[in-house]
């Protein structure tokens, strides 16, 4: 599959502006016990690997269930959103991202252009919230643009605290997903989670308003794209959307199950795996007259970290396919592609 970093451009992808959807049903797609990763059970935990390496060299996404991550948490935050997005337009304003020299803070409708091969903007809200560190942290202060504070609205008063938590407690999901991969690529044990004492991970909270089947490509929730970094994962609040691309060029709505995080692959884990793993092409497109709610996050490893052929994943007859590059400076790339900012970085 290709990406945006590889030779065939990603807007040429076939399928990739089709309009026919096809709709899941929850038996249609891989879920993973990911309890096992807790246990001791040696067995138990390879059997978690081989499922989740089959998922990743299949269709490139999977679902978590029997995660352990706190329905509490997942509540609190569902609800300060929507008080947030309820607010009239200037009220959200105010926290406008591009008044955060870190890229955090609110993104209106039209805000972006995910797809960046058409002349549309994307219908949806959200607001760009990361680890909350202080202006004295060395990373904020030698320019790194993903470090910093986080430009937290005023109102609802509990958004910080109830985002806040949300983002702490997907971060230690995060490394036991890592964990994961490790055995999933037979790497040994730390080779993820020893890159990953000050990751670059975002949460983006999304809001996408209700919409129809009569839907203009160029102007939907979210547009076509593949994530930047070597995960994501998503809840979502029981209104489906969210589209993956298949190699075929069919468009597949996953469904919303509940109790569960869909989880898709990006570009540095495709990289770093040298295509072992497959970042999927992914949009959102709500077509029903309900409103859709999701907390995205994007995991990434610390800014520094080196991205090359992973052992296992590189032979005298596959050989490297991508240049070296920093994590860090990868992610800067893709999003001031995305979000127009001069200067690619």
């Amino acid at each position: 599959m290709a990406t945006e970093n590889m030779d065939t451009p990603f807007q040429l992808r076939e399928g990739l502006h089709k309009r026919e959807i096809i709709r899941l049903k929850p038996a249609d797609v891989p879920v993973i016990d990911f309890g096992r990763i807790y246990c001791t059970n040696k067995a138990d935990q390879r059997e978690l690997g081989d499922e989740l390496r089959a998922a990743c060299t299949g269709p490139g996404y999977f679902y978590l269930y029997n995660h352990q991550f706190p329905q509490s948490v997942i509540d609190r935050a569902y609800a300060a959103m929507q008080r947030f997005f309820a607010q009239p337009l200037d009220e959200k304003m105010k926290n406008h991202y591009l008044e955060s020299p870190n890229h955090r803070g609110y993104v209106p409708l039209n805000g972006i252009q995910a797809d960046h091969s058409l002349k549309g903007s994307d219908i949806s809200e959200a607001i760009e919230m990361a680890d909350d560190l202080p202006e004295d942290d060395p990373d904020y202060l030698r320019g790194l643009r993903f470090y910093g504070p986080n430009n937290w609205p005023a109102y609802p008063p509990d958004f910080r605290w109830a985002l806040g938590t949300y983002y702490d407690c997907q971060i230690e999901l995060g490394r036991s997903i890592y964990r994961a991969f490790e055995l999933a690529l037979d790497l040994e044990p730390g080779y993820f989670t020893e890159k990953y004492t000050k990751p670059l991970s975002r949460t983006r909270v999304c809001y996408y308003p209700p919409g129809d089947e009569d839907f203009n490509i160029a102007h939907i929730g979210l547009g076509a794209h593949t994530d930047y970094e070597c995960f994501t994962t998503v809840w979502q609040n029981g209104v489906p959307g969210l589209q993956m691309l298949t190699q075929g060029g069919d468009w597949l709505e996953l469904p919303a199950i509940p109790g569960t995080f869909a989880v898709n692959l990006g570009d540095l884990l495709q990289q770093w795996t040298n295509d072992t793993f497959v970042s999927t092409a992914h949009r959102v497109i709500n077509t029903t007259p309900e409103e859709r709610f999701s907390l995205v996050q994007f995991f990434g490893v610390d800014y520094d970290v080196l991205v090359e052929g992973l052992p296992g994943c590189v032979s005298a007859d596959n050989p490297w396919k991508y240049k070296a590059i920093k994590a860090g400076e990868h992610s800067e790339q893709m999003v001031a592609r995305t979000y127009g900012y001069d200067g690619g970085a």
